[in-house]
């Protein structure tokens, strides 16, 4: 049976995926290949023409040295020095004077709710990337001062949480298909996904974790740490590129309560487009947390350009179950779900997919 879902079973999209790279945590003190010019402007951007900025955008310069794949990250501060937002733009840059620009979300920014000047901080210009190992090259704890914004000129985001009950027994295989089509602002795409929790499940569960992926047990239900296939695929593009910004912290199952104080992030290596303008990205694993995600990159000559996310997932139904969905910071979408019994073996006695809507 295929349902056709509005926001809820990206559960399933990015339960196990991950373009994992630690990010290192020092310095290089010695062939530095890049520098930030340390000149900044910065504006606000509505991409869908409602009068509200769905961004705030921070450009800088970049002195380069040596040709290669550069990663810009930066947060956002209030004025009380609280972080606000995270974002991070990732280049192939060759040698002379570049720009690399950062996006921060405008419904991460209007859900803070502070006004006036912000601080960008913590800003980190790395060499490298995902598949080759990245070097810190220069980091800046206070670099600029923004203009003065008011919240209330930003997109908001409504909280949403849904449930999926019911009652059965078997093996069901999902097929996740998330499309989107995305704006083109100045030869650039991007994606921006704040604040998610990964498993996106509000109810009680335990996990467990290893070097083959991460499993999940909540009340009537399983997900096994394999099969899982993630896809990303941009088309009309020249690249494509995805971070992520983690939460770090102690994880309490009994209670699924996250206590993260530190950050993580990843970068993954920029995914170059073939000749018919395709350019993809897989992977297989995510460790579980709370996350800011980006999917970005440069097109030309196109005005908007799809986004589509596949996952392939298998989850094992015991009797009755009952999952809370927290969808809130997820995007809106094209969402298509192929569910599939394995062996024949699945019986739903029961199925209620609250406040979701589905074609069966």
């Amino acid at each position: 049976m295929l349902w056709s879902i509005s926001s809820f079973l990206i559960l399933v999209f990015l339960i196990n995926s991950t373009y994992a790279m630690e990010n290192a945590s020092s310095i290089s003190s010695e062939g530095i290949s890049a520098s930030l010019t340390k000149e900044y402007k910065d504006y606000g951007v509505d991409i869908n023409g409602d009068g509200l900025f769905d961004l705030l955008v921070i450009e800088t310069g970049v002195d380069v040295d040596r040709s290669g794949e550069y990663t810009l990250s930066g947060y956002l501060y209030d004025s009380a020095s609280q972080r606000v937002a995270w974002s991070l733009d990732h280049k192939n840059l060759t040698s002379g004077r570049s720009s690399m620009r950062l996006e921060f979300d405008g419904k991460a920014i209007q859900q803070h709710g502070s006004s006036g000047n912000f601080i960008l901080g913590n800003l980190l210009l790395s060499y490298g990337s995902a598949s080759t190992g990245m070097t810190i090259l220069e980091q800046i704890t206070n670099a600029y001062l923004t203009s003065a914004y008011n919240f209330s000129q930003f997109a908001y985001r409504l909280p949403n949480e849904k449930t999926i009950s019911g009652s059965g027994k078997g093996e069901i295989l999902f097929t996740v298909s998330i499309r989107k089509t995305l704006p083109v602002i100045s030869e650039k795409y991007s994606l921006d996904i704040t604040g998610i929790h990964i498993p996106p499940i509000s109810s009680t569960f335990n996990v467990t974790g290893s070097k083959k992926g991460y499993a999940y047990d909540a009340e009537g239900t399983y997900m096994p740490n394999k099969p899982n296939n993630f896809t990303v695929t941009a088309s009309g593009v020249k690249n494509l590129n995805i971070g992520l910004k983690k939460v770090q912290g102690s994880y309490d199952n009994s209670s699924a309560v996250w206590q993260g104080k530190s950050i993580r992030m990843w970068v993954s290596h920029q995914a170059i487009a073939d000749e018919h303008g395709v350019a993809v990205q897989d992977s297989d694993l995510i460790s579980p947390g709370i996350y800011d995600a980006r999917i970005f990159g440069d097109a030309d000559n196109v005005s908007q350009v799809d986004v589509t996310m596949t996952l392939v997932k298998k989850i094992f139904v015991d009797g009755r179950f009952h999952l809370s969905i927290n969808t809130t910071g997820f995007p809106s979408g094209d969402y298509s779900i192929n569910a599939r019994a394995l062996d024949g073996a699945l019986k739903l006695d029961e199925l209620d997919l609250g406040g979701l809507s589905f074609d069966g």
